[in-house]
């Protein structure tokens, strides 16, 4: 097999943390992106530079990345599609709203093959951090495939999820200038990947750590590994603070942060069945046993990381059955009261940053219709069923508790 691969997303995750892996292990890199003009700008320079912060280190690495290919599959699709078509190995990092896009993308690739013959599989790792994305994905291509093409994809083309670990943050000031197209990220040594997945072999010397019951540890990442970090955001946010350093030495965040995350290991093992030992299999070397060094306030103090990015697109982190609410609703139903996964629910209510689209949505309709009506709307509760009416009950008062801390003025 070929030594190539595309990488659908050229943002952080995608530059800084897929493309590394990959490029560590000798493969070529594509990156099909949106923009015509940051596919322009990859393909102009002809490398990156990324910085890497390594365990406690407080100051990164830094190295390049070059060698690659660029197209943008808004205005290159055909050049895109034909990339795709020619590789055995694809990985997709993008947001939510992008998956109508990319499964067109994805059956224009297996139609090409299809037509052509071209039986080499093509596996792609999902790295999104959505519950189902590649379910969503193929019912999209279904849309759009004929049956006799549909069977081809399912053949041929396999689609797994991956637990993405590694931070990747805003570059600072001097990074930027040196490299404008650089990418800044916290180290994380592989990328768990869906074994039972794979329609060929899994990609020879790339740091994956293959992983089975994919589905859990996704839901487990979610629910008991980025709450974590969105309630540090969401409740670092009501004090004024910009960086996750300031919000994790703040002892009120931080162990409200830690309390929450404890509820959601609650309210994950009510429902799924994941061992102790798959549970620290799935974090692997970001979680230390009984010490849980992924929470410890030493490794979120290396975190050279911004609140208004980790707390980004508040309308799909308070929805039901994401990382605050989707353990909360599982909490009250088997009678724990999840006090601070609430709170932090109500400071995401509170959560403004004029450049997020998602924000300005749920602040324009709190405006209109009040709290309740956007509890209800956004976190997607049924008030017909007793426990979710408290719950929401919960994160209301918890928002008029919170809401004197806010300035109204930035609102």
């Amino acid at each position: 097999m070929k030594k190539e691969v595309a990488i659908i997303g050229a943002g952080k995750i995608g530059k800084g943390y897929v493309a590394d892996l990959f490029n560590d292990a000798g493969y070529r890199i594509i990156f099909l992106c949106h923009s015509l003009k940051q596919a322009k700008a990859l393909r102009d320079q002809g490398f990156y530079t990324v910085y890497k912060y390594l365990g406690s280190e407080k100051e990164p690495i830094e190295y390049r990345i070059e060698g690659f290919d660029a197209f943008s599959t808004a205005e290159e699709f055909e050049d895109s599609v034909d990339a795709l078509s020619k590789v055995n190995y694809a990985t997709i990092q993008v947001y939510p709203d992008a998956l109508p896009d990319i499964a067109k993308l994805l059956a224009e690739t297996a139609r090409k093959k299809y037509r052509e013959g071209n039986t080499e599989t093509l596996d792609i790792i999902i790295c999104m951090n959505f519950i189902g994305s590649e379910k969503v994905l193929k019912k999209y291509v279904g849309e759009i495939l004929s049956p006799e093409e549909m069977e081809f994809f399912n053949r041929y083309i396999g689609m797994g999820m991956a637990l993405t670990f590694r931070l990747g943050a805003r570059p600072l000031p001097y990074m930027t200038e040196n490299d404008p197209l650089c990418s800044c990220v916290a180290e994380s040594p592989d990328l768990p990947v869906d074994r039972d997945a794979f329609k060929g072999e899994i990609p020879e010397g790339v740091a994956l750590r293959p992983l089975s019951k994919m589905d859990e540890r996704i839901v487990y990442k979610l629910w008991c590994g980025n709450v974590n970090h969105a309630c540090m955001a969401y409740l670092g946010k009501t004090k004024g603070y910009t960086y996750i350093s300031e919000a994790n030495e703040d002892d009120e965040v931080y162990f409200s942060a830690r309390r929450a995350w404890k509820e959601a290991e609650f309210g994950f093992d009510q429902i799924y069945t994941l061992t102790d030992d798959e549970k620290a299999e799935t974090f692997g070397s970001m979680r230390g046993g009984k010490n849980n060094s992924h929470h410890s306030r030493k490794n979120q103090r290396q975190a050279v990381d911004w609140l208004d990015r980790i707390g980004a697109d508040p309308k799909r982190k308070l929805a039901r059955g994401d990382r605050i609410l989707g353990p909360a609703i599982s909490c009250m139903k088997h009678g724990m009261v999840p006090f601070f996964l609430a709170k932090a629910a109500a400071a995401g209510f509170l959560f403004y940053n004029p450049e997020d689209v998602s924000a300005g949505e749920i602040q324009e309709y709190l405006k209109e219709n009040g709290i309740e009506k956007a509890v209800e709307k956004y976190c997607e509760l049924d008030t017909e069923v007793q426990e979710e009416r408290m719950l929401r009950d919960l994160i209301v008062d918890q928002y008029h508790d919170l809401r004197p801390e806010i300035d109204s003025e930035d609102l």
